[in-house]
């Protein structure tokens, strides 16, 4: 979903729309700062407040239509697009967000259409390309999606795409026997989890893998099957012949969901980290649950999959050992974990090679859309993961297993933001297994 370029300053805009009541650029102007300024509801008066001086304000109408999308207002916001576009049928960034509204209200094809007539009338806007790859992915249309990821770089959604100049890029068609090809870093902990899964697999084409990894992951990755050598991302490389974005493997390999690597276990915790975290935990006397509610809040889509401590209260009274690994819990979250004796070691975490070992030692893992779950699936530990209704692209729209990690469980929303039953479905599974 693409927003506006950002707006003047909050003061400027007000007294410029409040001397001129009736000129609907002004309260356009105003919109976009109280957005920018987290002031929702008034950003949306004040776009409302343009389209209705001038119906056929494009930009204005735009704006309403983005922020009735955030709030859920899908039919709402879809209306809003198409008054954009019945004004300005080349407003690309509209007909794409169109598409994005559409597919939300599960109109796949009509949404599929949206972005392909975004894409023809502007063939080098980055946008429609993004969504189409997202809307693909999410509907197990991999082949066709992973080609259309590759937009990523080009939409922003992955930071500056590296190059080195003298080395060649790779994605396929290029024998790597007797090569070193050095796999680049990208994006999240989580995607960088789910996503080494496929060096094995360029091992076995003959190469020497040298893998790129963010520094909490680093240890932990040590252990990764198929990798030589694993550094920190900004340390010194090695010599190499080729590289490729991790997230670019699955096009570069060829690899489906109906021929998905690693179905077992394929990182694991490092003794000597379970030694300390045993000695810190002692013997389970219960079923032990490893749980976190809440992801990094830099993500763009982190107001979607977070959810709020308090829902997970009625958990807390199971029959269960509950150990919190939210490493940023807030002062106001540790005396309610207190209140209920849970055990919150998340800010003893020192990396996840320390994750790893706390995971190994629970028999159940709960969690949002985050690393964690990430972490539990690639441990084949059994994990239930909590997802809004309309879920990221690797969750699949719907199903409650997935090829990614056979020991995951996915429990959907029924609505967006509404997550008292996904919390209490949760709980009726733990309850059975702990009987």
């Amino acid at each position: 979903m693409s927003r506006a370029t950002p707006p003047p300053g909050l003061a400027e805009a007000e007294d410029a729309a409040r001397r001129h009541p009736g000129h609907p650029p002004h309260w356009l102007q105003f919109g976009l700062a109280l957005n920018e300024a987290g002031q929702t509801a008034q950003a949306l008066e004040a776009f409302i407040n343009a389209a209705t001086l001038d119906p056929g304000f494009a930009e204005a109408q735009y704006n309403c239509g983005v922020i009735l999308y955030h709030q859920g207002e899908l039919v709402a916001a879809a209306a809003r697009y198409r008054a954009a576009l019945a004004r300005q049928p080349g407003f690309i960034l509209a007909r794409s967000n169109l598409g994005v509204t559409l597919e939300a209200m599960g109109e796949t094809e009509a949404a599929l259409g949206a972005y392909d007539e975004a894409i023809a009338a502007d063939p080098n806007n980055p946008a429609p390309y993004w969504n189409k790859a997202l809307l693909l992915l999410r509907n197990g249309k991999e082949e066709e999606g992973w080609r259309f990821y590759e937009w990523r770089w080009s939409a922003g959604k992955a930071g500056a795409r590296r190059e080195f100049p003298g080395k060649r890029p790779w994605l396929g068609g290029v024998a790597l026997r007797g090569k070193t090809i050095l796999l680049q870093a990208e994006q999240g902990l989580g995607d960088m989890i789910q996503f080494v899964r496929f060096i094995p697999l360029v091992k076995a084409l003959g190469a020497r893998v040298v893998l790129e990894s963010f520094t909490p992951l680093t240890t932990l990755f040590g252990g990764v099957a198929g990798a030589d050598l694993v550094v920190d991302v900004g340390g010194k490389l090695p010599r190499f012949d080729f590289y490729c974005p991790l997230m670019s493997l699955p096009l570069a390999l060829g690899v489906t969901l109906a021929r998905m690597p690693a179905p077992g276990a394929y990182l694991r915790a490092q003794p000597e980290r379970v030694a300390v975290w045993g000695e810190r935990l002692g013997p389970a006397r219960r079923m032990r649950v490893g749980f976190v509610w809440k992801g990094n809040p830099r993500h763009e889509g982190d107001g979607v999959r977070s959810i709020k401590l308090e829902l997970l209260r009625g958990l807390f009274g199971l029959d269960a050992e509950f150990i919190s690994l939210q490493k940023d819990a807030t002062d106001a979250e540790r005396a309610l974990l207190e209140e209920h004796g849970v055990r919150h070691v998340g800010h003893l975490l020192g990396d996840f090679a320390d994750t790893a070992a706390v995971v190994e030692m629970c028999d159940q893992i709960i969690s949002v859309d985050t690393s964690l779950a990430h972490l539990a699936g690639a441990m084949a530990k059994p994990v239930r993961v909590l997802l809004p209704a309309r879920a990221d692209w690797r969750w699949l729209k719907e199903g409650e297993t997935t090829p990614w990690y056979p020991t995951a469980r996915l429990l959907r929303g029924a609505r967006q933001g509404q997550w008292e039953d996904v919390v209490r479905r949760a709980m009726e599974a733990l309850a059975e297994e702990g009987r």
